[in-house]
């Protein structure tokens, strides 16, 4: 297994990150949540090799990593500013960025901000805006059935969002999107923890998760799709919740290619980790041209 380290940036902030193989080639990878520590993605680091070098970090506020005081400091702009000072810090030349998830959103900024610091870039189970989540949220819910969706507008109206029966219902909800084709709890996922205050700050300040009121509600990066002239990977599942924003993110982002995984849903990387890997591995191969 990896071993955790620390990488120092101005400002007296550090963050926790786990390094596998050797460059020039740097695969850095951003997890989602928001507020999820990398252990769910540690399958990436199998894709390291001689002249490829995989790195999983926590952003800010998640496991070990610095974490701000106000609660304005956490947003989309501000942690594409943390990708740059982490791949200065570590002396990143060749940078291919892999956002997953709430993760890509942090990825497109860092693409409009750093467009020359990039090499390519992956976005995976992602979406392009606020606007996007917005609608897939609805998607989930109208798929839910007329019982759930019953229940659901009781504990919604008495805002029981902190009780165990709202978050199990939620997540019976959400799972045919988000692990359909999980029997269990995947080893890396059972790893994984969440900071749910950087979850709520950023995504359902109110504790709603069919909302989206934190401070992304009004982050929209499809305006950047058309200056995006790198390669770029969209892979999404079959089932995920964000598949219409990953096909419209390829069809708007030129040099985009898309693969659909069939049998996955939002945690393809545990659902088909071989052929999430594999298309992976392809794209960075054509890539680098190794």
């Amino acid at each position: 297994m990896a071993r955790v380290r620390r990488v120092s940036v101005p400002g007296r902030r550090s963050f926790e990150y786990v390094s596998q193989g050797k460059g020039p080639a740097t695969l850095l990878v951003h997890p989602g949540g928001p507020g999820l520590t990398y252990h769910y993605l540690r399958g990436l680091l199998r894709l390291a090799k001689s002249n490829l070098r995989v790195i999983l970090f926590n952003p800010r506020g998640v496991g070990h990593s610095w974490a701000p005081r106000r609660t304005a400091d956490y947003t989309i702009a501000q942690m594409a500013e943390d990708v740059e000072a982490i791949r200065k810090a570590l002396k990143i030349k060749e940078l291919h960025l892999l956002g997953f998830s709430a993760g890509g959103f942090v990825a497109l900024e860092y693409a409009h901000r750093y467009p020359k610091h990039l090499t390519s870039l992956l976005m995976c189970n992602t979406a392009g805006s606020a606007e996007e989540i917005v609608q897939s949220n609805r998607m989930v819910l109208a798929s839910a059935s007329p019982k759930q969706r019953a229940r659901l507008r009781v504990l919604t109206r008495a805002k029981a969002f902190e009780t165990a029966e709202y978050k199990s219902l939620a997540e019976e909800i959400f799972r045919p999107f988000q692990t359909r084709f999980l029997a269990g709890v995947h080893p890396d996922w059972k790893a994984t923890r969440a900071n749910t205050a950087v979850y709520r700050t950023m995504m359902c300040r109110k504790g709603d998760e069919f909302a989206v009121d934190g401070t992304i509600a009004r982050w929209d990066g499809r305006k950047y799709y058309s200056k995006i002239d790198l390669p770029t990977l969209v892979l999404v599942g079959r089932y995920d919740f964000f598949l219409n924003a990953s096909v419209e993110m390829d069809q708007r982002i030129e040099p985009a290619h898309l693969r659909v995984l069939s049998r996955s849903s939002h945690m393809a990387i545990l659902e088909q980790p071989r052929e999430y890997l594999g298309a992976i591995r392809e794209f960075l191969t054509d890539v680098t041209g190794d």
